[in-house]
């Protein structure tokens, strides 16, 4: 039985949709600035009918949608070709049986000026799978995205091709800066270590409403110190702390912090890389997941790219061709927790 093209209730926000195991490959159109979710279909549609279906504002945020319309690849769950947010006065109208309209639209942000690779880890599989350019809000997850955070910190300061010849912000959300870390890599790198450490510029954090100060005051942080790196470490953590008092606030507060990461990073063609080790909330990862450019999951011996449904890299044996391990006791953690130390070859 084919699926109904009569429109289904969407959830609000994107971070609200949890992306089914199984269903057919469509598209997520939604306002790039509140995440304000409009139509999820298996049917390609031109984003001007979107545009005019919500008369060019957004039911979330009100603003228009004309230059914030954004569309990522999501599965679409088996039953119904179509759900719609609902305020959308015409559901039936988006996709007739005859839809003229054949063309596609990829997310506008995604579209990088600079195609060329702005900066690599130097492991040959990690660089292959992840791309990382500038413009980009970059999102790894798992308990190894500690050890590349301050990997990617040392190769920032490089020379350019090799690095970006730049300072880099630490913005230190889970206690986790290690600085022994930093001067391994140092020396694997062959720089200096009192000068690596005067280009990292550390901020650190212990509650969520000190994460959303630092955040928003990003900007001014990259415009003084001209860094073209930064890091915003296990960024989950302090708001999903215990303590934290009301739990949609902080939500709220999240997702904020998350747009605007994504913004700053666009607008000044840097990269910023947010770390996450542990899993803590879904709601929060589902906000990373559709923010971030380059969202990506490392487990064990595979990194996988999140949201990529399409991505056929076969899982390597080993990572030997381009990862070194290093278990010789030197890097200590702060939290004394067992973290994967990893260094480029």
């Amino acid at each position: 039985m084919a699926a109904k093209l009569t429109g289904q209730p969407l959830a609000p926000k994107t971070w609200q949709i949890n992306q089914p195991e199984k269903g057919a490959q469509g598209q997520l159109y939604y306002c790039g600035l509140c995440d304000e979710a409009l139509i999820l279909t298996a049917r390609d549609i031109h984003p001007l009918k979107i545009v005019l279906i919500f008369d060019n504002t957004c039911p979330g945020c009100g603003f228009e949608l004309e230059n914030n319309l954004k569309r990522d690849p999501f599965k679409v769950p088996d039953g119904a070709a179509l759900y719609t947010n609902t305020n959308c006065s015409d559901p039936d109208s988006i996709v007739p049986p005859s839809d003229p309209f054949t063309l596609s639209l990829v997310r506008g942000n995604r579209l990088t000026r600079n195609l060329r690779q702005s900066l690599r880890t130097g492991v040959e599989y990690f660089d292959r799978v992840l791309v990382i350019r500038k413009g980009q809000l970059v999102s790894l997850h798992g308990e190894p995205s500690l050890s590349f955070s301050h990997l990617l910190c040392v190769r920032a300061i490089l020379p350019e091709p090799e690095g970006l010849n730049s300072d880099c912000i630490f913005i230190d959300g889970g206690n986790m800066f290690d600085s022994y870390a930093i001067d391994h890599y140092a020396t694997i790198l062959g720089l200096d270590h009192r000068k690596v450490h005067e280009r990292i510029h550390l901020s650190r954090a212990f509650t969520h409403h000190q994460v959303d100060s630092l955040v928003t005051r990003l900007r001014n942080g990259i415009d003084r110190y001209n860094t073209k790196f930064t890091v915003v470490s296990d960024i989950t953590q302090l708001y999903c702390d215990p303590d934290v008092k009301n739990a949609k606030e902080s939500i709220n507060l999240f997702a904020k912090g998350v747009r605007l990461l994504r913004a700053i990073a666009e607008q000044t063609e840097t990269i910023i890389l947010t770390t996450t080790l542990q899993s803590r909330n879904r709601e929060m990862e589902n906000i990373l997941l559709r923010a971030a450019h380059a969202p990506a999951r490392i487990e064990g011996s595979q990194v996988t790219l999140e949201g990529r449904c399409d991505y056929a890299e076969p899982e390597p044996a080993t990572w030997a061709s381009g990862l070194l391990a290093v278990d010789d006791g030197s890097l200590s953690s702060r939290n004394q927790r067992s973290n994967r130390k990893i260094a480029a070859r």
